[in-house]
């Protein structure tokens, strides 16, 4: 009951009443809607030409539907930021959470704009996200030599190793692992999305060259050094905040200047550190909804790959890194709501707004890929991996079936 109301409370927005704020930051907690709207009906004003319609009606139709679909995003972000309902976080501020959930929303509606357009007119329609898109990319497959000693070359022996340890998912494998941990702060669950996705790297390797890779590199260079590296410092984050003692004193109360600096610093920092229940051997249905995490997370990584090679996006174009960025700003209120709603025991109940959003966007994305891709994909999967995943599949229901039947005579015996 205890955790249940701990999950119930963690669900809760947390924005603390006017009179626990700082008088020198007060005025940023202050509703300043009306302000907003009317500096932002100036400037629509200035941006639409509307006191000066035949100066607007210089710029092509190109240029203005442009103008006026980027003028209609802004001003549903700012209605989000303004309006819409606050999140669990509360740090920097909750506006800006309120901006994030915006943005999935956009990008949710974008997706499904893309949906409903043939894979041509979409490859496309990205050049006016990216000039230099629209264009076919040739694939480089990892595993065409997995030699480690390569004496014909002449300028470097070790040619593949230093290919391969310069190249920029290195450091997206650190980073991102990273951000893994500080998010699901468990290191069992993390270790299993890391074997789960080279498992996935495995299976889809005759669909995408970029899964082609050798066995030093998915084994040594991703799963034992750069995906332990970034658990590593990710739970060395987590035990950092944990054992942290939030005791938050106001930026006016602070001695000094720099004590000012650090305090305005910390405020990118979480407000208090909530430990993650995940127990996913608590019973059967806990173990699913703990899977269906992982499922989630696996899909939301596959599509990034998928989507790069169905519209021609190559992996250094900023499309890539902006909708990494997106889906992490997502993640992160995502979790902290999903193990609120696992540890809440209440018999009624619903997923928080970025969870849903999150699984929509997931679903729309991976219809995307299922859409474009068709025909590209001529290798057929090899038998041994459909034996494979058949045989874990078969596995799989029985140990839940047995597991089910297990808890049920568990349950009975206890009762009578």
């Amino acid at each position: 009951m205890e955790a249940a109301a701990a999950a119930r409370q963690r669900a809760r927005p947390r924005t603390p009443p006017a009179e626990e704020y700082d008088p020198w930051t007060a005025w940023l907690y202050k509703p300043r809607t009306i302000s907003v709207l009317l500096v932002g009906a100036c400037l629509l004003i200035w941006a639409s030409g509307a006191l000066d319609p035949e100066g607007a009606a210089s710029h092509s139709s190109a240029t203005s539907i442009k103008r006026g679909v980027w003028a209609m995003i802004a001003v549903f972000l700012a209605y989000c930021t303004l309006q819409a309902p606050s999140t669990i976080l509360i740090r920097p501020h909750p506006a800006f959470w309120r901006l994030v959930h915006g943005l999935a929303v956009v990008y949710l509606v974008a997706l499904t704009f893309l949906l409903f357009q043939n894979r041509d007119d979409a490859r496309r329609f990205m050049k006016h996200l990216s000039p230099d898109l629209g264009v076919e990319l040739p694939e480089r497959s990892y595993g065409a030599d997995c030699r480690l000693y390569v004496p014909e070359n002449p300028k470097n022996k070790f040619i593949n190793i230093y290919e391969t340890l310069f190249d920029e998912f290195v450091v997206a494998h650190v980073l991102g692992w990273w951000g893994k941990a500080v998010m699901i702060r468990n290191q069992a669950l993390l270790w299993v999305l890391s074997i789960g996705f080279e498992l996935m790297e495995l299976t889809f390797r005759h669909m995408l060259p970029n899964f082609n890779e050798c066995w030093w590199d998915s084994i040594i260079l991703d799963i034992l050094i750069c995906n332990w590296f970034g658990i590593w410092a990710g739970m060395h984050t987590v035990r950092y905040f944990d054992g942290k003692t939030y005791e938050w004193v106001g930026l006016s109360r602070q001695p000094s200047i720099m004590g000012k600096v650090k305090r305005s610093l910390s405020q990118f920092t979480p407000a208090q550190w909530d430990k993650d229940q995940w127990q996913p051997f608590m019973g059967p249905l806990r173990f699913i909804q703990v899977l269906f995490l992982c499922v989630v997370f696996m899909m939301v990584e596959l599509n990034t790959f998928f989507l790069k090679f169905c519209l021609w996006i190559p992996p250094r174009n900023p499309l890539v890194v902006y909708r990494l960025i997106l889906w992490w700003l997502i993640a992160i209120p995502t979790i902290r709501e999903y193990n609120s709603y696992l540890q809440d025991s209440k018999p009624v109940k619903k997923v928080g707004a970025f969870c849903w959003l999150s699984v929509a966007i997931c679903i729309v994305e991976l219809l995307i890929c299922m859409k474009f891709g068709h025909g590209l994909f001529h290798d057929p999967m090899p038998t041994w991996l459909i034996i494979f995943w058949r045989s874990a599949g078969i596995a799989f229901v029985i140990f839940l079936l047995a597991w089910s039947w297990r808890n049920h005579q568990k349950f009975r015996r206890k009762n009578l």
